[in-house]
């Protein structure tokens, strides 16, 4: 006997972005504020995070599997072509450097955080867990975006004192609680021993 078809949770046109059209054990972890795409706290809340959400549904729509989304990911963000990939592999003094040559630079950087936050937890929506590869991308975005973004924009621009607290503990808080994919998409250095 086969394994059941996947039937990804897709927004509609009439609902928008819907708890009704989503996975359900997203939906009993994302915070209310989650569903606001006009609050740039939540993942789709911005226009890079809402962008990134189309394309997944526009991939899944188009016959894609969950299998594939790191490369539909991975190729929206070669296309916008903002931020090096080297930038994602420097030290905090290089990514800093970085953010000070051009005042651009800080948005671009932006955008792609909020890709990856939106990435992993688009497919946690759609499909009820995380590809290990968008997994670790949101977590180092969300690790650069705590320990060098947030601390540059209050040094240079003043950035209030608690900056992306809430974001980054919900954030968190939500991926964490995605989830182990179907063992077909672990990746063995990482299933649990005896698994």
């Amino acid at each position: 006997m086969g394994r059941a078809k996947h039937v990804p949770h897709l927004d509609t046109v009439q609902d928008g972005l819907s708890p009704k059209t989503s996975h359900p054990d997203y939906v009993s972890v994302a915070p209310e504020w989650f569903w606001d795409e006009n609050d740039p706290r939540a993942p789709f809340g911005t226009d890079d995070g809402h962008d990134t959400l189309t394309t997944l549904r526009a991939h899944f729509i188009q016959g894609g599997g969950d299998e594939h989304v790191p490369g539909c990911v991975a190729g929206l963000i070669a296309d916008w072509g903002l931020v090096p990939e080297t930038v994602w592999d420097s030290s905090a003094d290089e990514i800093v450097a970085w953010l000070a040559a051009d005042e651009s630079h800080v948005r671009f950087l932006h955008g792609e955080i909020d890709a990856y936050i939106a990435a992993a937890c688009g497919q946690f929506k759609t499909s009820g867990w995380i590809h290990p590869a968008l997994r670790f991308w949101s977590e180092r975005a969300l690790m650069l975006l705590e320990h060098v973004l947030g601390p540059w924009e209050r040094e240079t621009f003043g950035a209030g004192v608690s900056g992306y607290d809430e974001k980054l503990a919900a954030t968190r808080a939500v991926i964490q609680a995605a989830p182990e994919p179907p063992r077909r998409m672990q990746l063995r250095m990482y299933r649990a021993v005896g698994g």
